[in-house]
This record gives structure tokens, C-alpha cells and sequence, in this order.
């Protein structure tokens, strides 16, 4: 099968754009509109990241709480020296992936990933139950 020039070009515009897409593009998020806090985090690449003012080892212990909590079944955890990795699975054997990065002395950053492609709806619903259980 021999493929036309426009086909050709078509099909390289339509990669580029989805590689722009996936790797470019950075969403502001505002995360708590009901307090007022000027707080942001930020949605990029299907991965959503949020700031925590707390230590890590903190943070993952009430993430595994709220995780549990929320009907998440965890599978697995990786320690390392500076983050904390939780994998987990939800209804439909979507992929959750929590990762608590220490950034600073009482300074942490949650990165979060629902699913293959991300998805901003239910990382800002974890996100916000962390948070608020912290």
C-alpha cells in the first residue's frame, strides 16, 4: 500500500500535535476555592501537582488512610530517600499513582496520576482528601 504525500503530511501533523499536547501543556489549577488560600497546583502531562505544607513521611500516612478510605485498593509502595511512591488501582482497574516528593524541610508536593492519560476531576478529588484529612 503506498501512502500519498497529504496522507503522509497528515499524519505527521496529527503526532505532532498529540506530542505537543502530552508533553507542553501546563494548566494552572486553583485547589481551594472554599477557604480563599491563593494556593495552585498545577495539571501537566495527565500528572497533577499540588503543594503540602508537611513532611512526607506524615503525608503518607494519612495518604494510605484516605486512600483506603475512598474504596482505592493499594498495590503497591516505593520508599526512596527524598520521595515516597503509593500505586493503587480504583473501580475498572484504572491505574492511581501518588507520588510525595520532599521538597524542603516541612515542604512536600504531591504528584498525582489517575489512569493512562490522567485525569484532573478525580487527581483534585485525592488531592483535596489528603489535604483536608491533614
Amino acid at each position: 500500500m503506498h501512502m500519498t504525500m497529504k496522507a503522509k503530511a497528515t499524519i505527521f501533523s496529527l503526532l505532532t500535535l498529540t506530542l505537543g499536547f502530552f508533553s507542553g501543556c501546563t494548566t494552572p489549577v486553583a485547589i481551594d476555592p472554599m477557604t480563599g488560600q491563593q494556593q495552585t497546583a498545577n495539571y501537566q502531562s495527565g500528572f497533577f501537582y499540588g503543594p503540602i505544607s508537611m513532611d512526607a513521611d506524615q503525608i503518607f500516612k494519612v495518604a494510605i488512610r484516605e486512600i483506603d478510605k475512598m474504596g482505592l485498593l493499594r498495590t503497591g509502595e516505593l520508599h526512596k530517600d527524598s520521595t515516597i511512591t503509593i500505586y493503587a488501582r480504583q473501580v475498572g482497574d484504572e491505574k492511581i499513582y501518588i507520588r510525595i516528593k520532599q521538597i524542603a524541610p516541612g515542604e512536600s508536593e504531591l504528584r498525582i496520576r489517575v489512569g493512562m492519560l490522567g485525569n484532573l476531576p478525580q487527581s483534585q478529588v485525592i488531592y483535596a482528601k489528603i489535604r483536608d484529612a491533614l
